[in-house]
């Protein structure tokens, strides 16, 4: 089923996968090139579901990815794009789903640079005193500035730093909101000090081989939130689990894991 929710500071879109009973749901946060129905996630949802666990996997409202696209079609919208944004949306999409499954408890699932948002809007929901039953972080970051000095220096000279996509090959403008925030990576954007906040268990999981962010960022934020912090490390599993996109199939380190997060959801569930 498809919704969507208009908030005043734009449009989500998503993918709702009900189960039969709705006891837990897995809100599914993408990483800031992903969408919903990129590679990997629509078997993660339908694994999910053949458990017994609810999903909703989403856009964002600036992603630049429209539906079920597959490329950057709102390039715009994508410049606008920056974690402030990416962390209301997280947000709203947790009041929205707490509202209409008012007696589910929410879990959240994020990969790659979704940690961020997901790290800084639990503590944000925590703060107002809302519930949240858990997060799993696959393959996130410890930090918002992973870029190198000569890259945020040429961004900050042109106030738009484009970033070829290899997938669809497009040119991918990062704007300038989303500059000055990686430049306040160590103070307004600190994930080490706001996991230092938070108290919901969160499950951090790591390819050893992965390309794109080595697993000693999921070790470090692990360290960093000394409690209700769990991880493992996959021995062959690259950032998308050696997935494709477009999908080819499950593999290995895929399967493993959607078990892992199934186990973990499930025992969080029952505590």
């Amino acid at each position: 089923m498809k919704l969507t929710f208009n908030f005043s500071h734009g449009t989500v879109e998503g993918i709702l996968k009900e189960s039969a009973s709705n006891e837990c749901i897995v809100i599914i946060t993408n990483g800031h090139n992903g969408f919903y129905s990129y590679g990997m996630f629509p078997y993660i949802q339908e694994a999910l579901l053949k458990n017994g666990i609810a999903s909703f996997s989403y856009n964002f409202s600036h992603g630049g990815v429209i539906g079920s696209s597959d490329v950057f079609e709102d390039i715009e919208k994508y410049e606008k794009n920056c974690m402030r944004l990416e962390k209301l949306d997280f947000i709203e999409v947790h009041k929205e789903i707490a509202c209409k499954y008012p007696t589910t408890k929410i879990f959240h699932l994020t990969h790659s640079l979704g940690g961020i948002p997901t790290t800084f809007g639990i503590a944000m929901l925590e703060k107002q005193g809302i519930e949240i039953g858990g997060a799993i972080l696959l393959a996130t970051v410890k930090k918002l500035d992973i870029w190198s000095k000569e890259v945020i220096d040429q961004w900050k000279k042109d106030k738009v730093l484009y970033k070829k996509n290899n997938r669809t090959q497009q040119e991918l403008p990062q704007g300038s909101e989303f500059l000055n925030e990686v430049l306040a990576a160590k103070t307004d954007w600190n994930v080490e000090e706001k996991l230092k906040e938070i108290n919901t268990p969160f499950y951090y999981i790591h390819g050893k081989l992965d390309e794109a962010i080595p697993y000693e960022h999921s070790v470090s934020q692990y360290l960093w939130k000394n409690t209700s912090s769990e991880i493992s490390l996959l021995e062959n599993a690259t950032h998308t689990l050696n997935t494709k996109h477009p999908f080819e199939g499950a593999t290995t380190q895929l399967k493993e894991f959607v078990d892992l997060t199934i186990a973990w959801v499930k025992r969080q569930n029952e505590d």
